[in-house]
């Protein structure tokens, strides 16, 4: 180039290389004109060849500072006796000094860049008010007050997005300029929401991960969590904890199941890991994995950090339910109809004198009208959070400690329901010289749980009750409710405590071998321990009732319960589990002639878990204020005890190599050797591959000539084998249990009998996963936009084979077999966008869709008689459903088509009036001549309780020391069967929604879009089956942050104050009497709607 300026040298150079300047325009000349000549020379004899001496220039991987010789530093006039603030300035993430910060005192034009050693000087004027900014491209502008000090060292935090954002992965971290994978993450503080579980936090924050609330009860959020949704079908036994579709999930490098119960303060990141880049977790990634990563400590001085939230919750959705004069009315009708519509009927459950006295409340002793809901709620709890933390270190020695509280009530007072939570950690790492670090996470997480000794469900269901029955009589005692389970009467019954103390300690050493640059070897060793312990206390308990001869109270004996209330019962059980785990990784780094980057990591990871079960149960005690074991009776009729033990084992292999060729052209190459204990001798070993391969094309020359607006655009596919071993353990062993007695001699002995036959064949399932996507930037990150496509293909899943077995076999069936088979296909969108409208004034958006549906391809189900009924080609987990055209009979059928099959043993023998039509597929869709409705006529619903799209939108906006942040989430493509909506006059004395029961077919509203009363169902329909789709306000917070001028005066350096809350507003297309996130029924505890106020101080 000849006679160009300094400048379009410098531009010239980032457009045909990978490198980019930064440096000041009024200290650095770049308007001088030069001759230059260039051709595959090394960067730095180019740089020498432009720059006199008077310029100071720091190569750094792709960035070049460019920084005044210090004798020139200085820009700007200074008036008055002047004083020199002199300091350095250190990254946070590593430790390392800075140059070519820029250094500006505020509200002025004095200001110098940071030199070679990190250094700065600035004279002043006046130190007491000024106020120093240290800014530097992609770091967290930082403004410090002086407050009269000459000496100010500073540390700068990476301000890390779009390409520069770093993500973890799996035994390591990468670049996302680089990711070849689908990979999605979210900071910790993007989903610290006034929840107090984490795991639902993640709702809609990340792509393909469906998460659902199915309860709120405190300390047993039930969570589903399922990655791209449902790809196995595998089956586990009734009341196993055996989830085939569950992701791993990976705490600071280890199997944990506890990420729900995290301080979500330290959290640092949440990664999820997608398609076919989990094969690094071979033969437990096939459901995705979920990588959660912990806070470390920071080079500084010590920094305390102290939140505090204070929670107002409730439910979502409060059931509607008929009062006790429409109740009687419904009963009434009910009654009528099952007597086949008499015209002179004389004997109504209710009298209109009774329904009278129920509607004006004149004697509530005898004519409640009670609304069992109001009963046992308060109107709201309050629940309080609270963390403690510090963070601190030098170049030797870093470290974090972290104290969490957390205090969760119930608004249903009679439960006597709580959970209280504590959480320890800390986290050092400590340099023992420049190529040997080593380092210590230990945390703690201690919960006791006090409540009720029965199940929620059962309670809430008795909330269903007949309005009216009494719950309270005037004279203050309680009544006996339905089948003797009043939820007034649970603090008498008994209680459960369950009290969880988990260990998890990880010790880590790091060495960098000196005479080999970029080789590194990581070890690290893992103890957990969970010891939990139970211990449940049933007692007597009674009622008063009224004698309808003599109307006195009457005082009697309840007969609910795990030994129908006769006597005390106490049953402890006592839990623990441990699992060691030891790894070594070598990992190397390296760049040939400053274009071919590529890093290779080979390790093996030996892992061991046991766990241990025992149980006593005793009756009868001596004291009520007693619950010993030792305290119960002796007699052999009133005790049992009980116990078991497991063990399990892992041995891994695991390598991975990427390479790029100028950032351009990428590549990764993973393998995983996996030996796992269930499985027998010569099948425990798998060997799990994958590859994924990128092409950034707006790397291309051509590409940025025509299309400048562009930053970054990126086509990636990727294709890999996982496998899922999360099975019932050691099918391939025999198995035999007692049975009968026989006779030996003179004495009788305990039979043993073979009771399940073995799989000596068992495996895991195994998971071929497909990706294929691109990632677009535009214009400087202000718009992105990410599409990913996917199919995975399951094999080898767990199912029974259904086949005739002779009963001489002494088995009722077939072991699980691998030999199902199901894919999964789908797709993810993402669009992002940012602005700073000015120094005040931000804002970013960013939405993201998922939506994936499975289908079985083959499992050797019973064949049907009709092919509408069969699994295979429907999704995973369709219910069989009979369908109706949506419509009631209006007349009697008078012995028409289209009677109910009395095999079904109904006492309806035919449809009618009111009763939904039943819709005769065998006569509609194949055998024309039918005219009987049977289980033929049912056909596989398409949908499930899962969701086939999930979506969430988030914005931020910020204003000075005033932010805003809102986020949506819904799903679409779900359908719940509430079965307790369904019912409406039944004879079990339940009640009924109001919206269930205000448009029913009667007699006079022959057009009603209900069911009559005691309508008859042959089974579930498709009528019932409600759509889920839904929209929810699930976060909102508001804050401010005190500007640091004014709080450093008091030595803080953060103050913020805020108000937030979680599932705020609901729009629910179909169901409307309950929150719609519940599948299944609305029996169970509701989610809750918290509202929060919150304070986080830092000094």
């Amino acid at each position: 180039m000849k006679n160009a300026t300094i400048e379009n040298v410098l531009n010239k150079i980032e457009d045909e290389s990978e490198f980019y300047f930064l440096f000041n325009h009024k200290l650095i000349d770049v308007e001088r004109k030069i001759d230059i000549y260039a051709n595959n020379k090394p960067i730095k004899e180019i740089l020498e060849g432009i720059f006199t001496d008077e310029v100071i220039f720091v190569v750094s991987d792709r960035q070049i500072v460019l920084t005044h010789n210090p004798k020139k530093e200085f820009s700007g006039k200074l008036t008055g006796q002047q004083q020199t603030v002199t300091g350095t300035v250190t990254d946070a993430s590593n430790g390392e000094v800075m140059p070519g910060v820029n250094v500006v005192v505020k509200g002025t034009v004095i200001g110098a860049l940071s030199d070679i050693n990190g250094r700065y000087t600035i004279p002043l004027s006046k130190l007491d008010d000024a106020i120093l900014v240290f800014s530097f491209v992609g770091y967290k502008t930082l403004e410090v007050p002086l407050a009269n000090k000459t000496t100010l060292n500073v540390i700068l935090e990476p301000d890390i997005t779009g390409l520069e954002e770093v993500v973890v992965i799996g035994y390591g971290t990468q670049r996302k300029e680089t990711l070849t994978g689908s990979v999605a993450s979210v900071k910790g503080e993007d989903i610290n929401t006034p929840n107090m579980n984490v795991s639902s936090s993640l709702t809609g924050k990340l792509p393909g991960l469906i998460v659902n609330q199915r309860t709120g009860e405190p300390g047993s959020e039930d969570l589903s969590i399922l990655i791209r949704g449902q790809s196995s079908f595998a089956a586990t036994p009734t009341g196993s904890d055996v989830n085939p579709n569950a992701p791993l999930i990976i705490i600071d490098g280890v199997e944990r199941d506890n990420m729900s119960r995290l301080n979500p303060e330290d959290i640092e990141s949440i990664s999820v890991l997608k398609d076919a880049t989990a094969a690094i977790y071979g033969a437990r990634a096939a459901n995705g994995v979920i990588i959660v990563t912990t806070k470390k400590g920071a080079i500084g001085k010590p920094e305390f950090t102290f939140t505090s939230n204070t929670s107002f919750s409730s439910v979502t959705q409060r059931p509607k339910l008929l009062g006790s004069p429409e109740y009687a009315r419904v009963q009434n009708e009910a009654v009528w109809y099952r007597a086949n519509r008499p015209n002179n009927w004389t004997t109504p459950t209710f009298s209109e004198d009774a329904i009278r006295q129920f509607e004006d409340g004149s004697n509530p002793d005898v004519y409640p009208n009670t609304d069992w809901y109001s009963e046992i709620k308060e109107p709201f709890v309050i629940q309080n959070r609270a963390s403690l933390q510090v963070t601190g270190g030098t170049e030797g020695v870093k470290y974090l400690l972290s104290f969490g509280w957390q205090d969760q009530g119930s608004e249903f007072k009679c439960m006597n329901l709580n959970y209280n939570q504590y959480n320890l950690r800390s986290n050092v790492n400590v340099n023992l010289n420049k190529h040997i670090s080593v380092g210590a996470n230990i945390s703690a997480i201690i919960s006791e749980r006090n409540g009720p000794w029965e199940n929620t469900g059962t309670i809430f269901t008795n909330t269903w009750a007949d309005p009216t029955l009494v719950a309270r009589f005037s004279t203050g005692e309680r009544g006996p409710g339905r089948f003797q389970e009043s939820p007034l009467l649970l603090p008498d019954r008994g209680w459960l405590k369950i009290s969880n103390l988990p260990i998890n300690s990880t010790f880590t050493s790091s060495i960098t071998i000196p005479w080999v640059k970029g080789l590194k070897i990581d070890a690290s060793f893992n103890y957990d321990l969970r010891n939990q312990f139970q211990k449940r206390w049933v007692l007597p308990y009674y009622f008063y009732e009224r004698n309808p001869v003599t109307g006195e109270l009457e005082r009697k004996q309840g007969t609910g319960g795990e030994g129908k209330g006769a006597v005390e019962e106490l049953r402890d059980t006592y839990n623990k589990w441990t699992t060691m785990m030891f790894n070594v990784l070598l990992s190397y780094n390296t760049t040939l002639n400053d274009v071919h980057n590529i890093s290779a990591m080979v390790g093996t990871e030996k892992q061991k878990n046991n766990n241990n079960m025992l149980q006593a149960h005793r009756m009868k005690f001596l004291s009520t204020l007693l619950p010993e074991i030792n305290l119960g009776s002796d007699d052999p009729i009133n005790r049992d005890n009980a116990g078991s033990s497991g063990h399990s084992a892992r041995d891994n292999y695991m390598g991975r190599l990427n390479y790029d060729y100028r950032k351009k052209y990428l590549a990764e190459f993973i393998f995983r050797y996996d030996g796992s204990s269930n499985f027998p001798k010569g099948k425990q070993f798998g060997f799990f591959p994958a590859a994924s391969f990128g092409w950034r094309i707006s790397e291309e020359s051509f590409f940025r000539n025509v299309f400048p607006f562009i930053d970054n655009l990126k086509l990636r596919y990727s294709v890999g084998q996982t496998g899922n071993d999360r099975i019932i353990p050691y099918q391939y062993l025999q198995l035999y249990d007692f049975a009968g007695s026989y006779v030996f001699g003179s004495s009788v002995n305990d039979g043993i009998r073979v009771s399940t036959m073995p799989n000596p064949n068992v495996t895991w399932e195994k998971s071929l996963k497909n990706d294929i996507g691109f990632e677009a930037s535009l214009w400087n990150s202000l718009l992105g936009v990410e599409v990913t496509l996917f199919k995975e293909h399951r094999t080898d899943i767990l199912t029974t084979r259904r086949m005739s077995i002779p009963n001489t076999l002494g088995f009722s069936a077939l072991p699980p077999e691998n030999i199902g088979e199901a894919e999964v296909k789908g797709y993810e969108i993402i669009l992002t966008h940012r602005n700073a409208i000015n120094n005040d004034i931000s804002y970013s958006l960013s939405a993201n869709v998922a939506y994936s549906k499975s289908k079985i391809i083959f499992m050797d189900e019973t064949p049907e008689s009709v092919p509408w009924r069969e699994q295979t080609g429907r999704p995973i987990g369709a219910q069989l459903v009979y369908k109706t055209d949506g419509t009631m009979y209006q007349r009697d059928p008078d012995g028409g088509p289209n009677a109910i099959d009395p095999a079904q043993g109904a006492y309806h023998r035919s449809n009618r009036p009111g009763d939904l039509r039943i819709v005769n597929l065998t006569a509609e869709w194949g055998d024309a001549t039918d005219n009987v409705i049977n289980t033929d006529d049912q056909y596989r619903f398409n949908y499930t309780s899962t969701p086939r799209m999930v979506f969430g939108l988030n914005s931020n906006f910020t204003y000075k020391g005033i932010d805003l942040s809102l986020f949506l989430q819904g799903q679409t493509g779900a359908y719940n069967y509430d079965g307790s909506y369904v019912s409406l006059g039944a004879s079990n004395r339940q009640n009924s929604y109001v919206t269930r029961a205000e448009d029913r077919w009667t007699v006079d509203n022959t057009t009603g879009k209900m069911p009559r009363s005691d309508a008859y169902q042959p089974g579930m329909t498709d009528f019932f089956m409600m759509d889920a789709t839904f929209i929810r306000l699930k976060t909102a917070e508001l804050g401010y942050s005190i500007p640091k001028d004014v709080i450093s005066r008091i030595g803080l350096s953060g103050f913020r104050l805020y108000c937030s809350g979680y599932n705020l507003l609901t729009w629910a297309k179909e169901i409307k009497h309950a929150d719609p996130e519940l599948s299944g029924g609305s029996g169970n505890y509701p989610p809750q709607r918290v509202f929060n106020l919150g304070v986080n101080i830092k000094f």
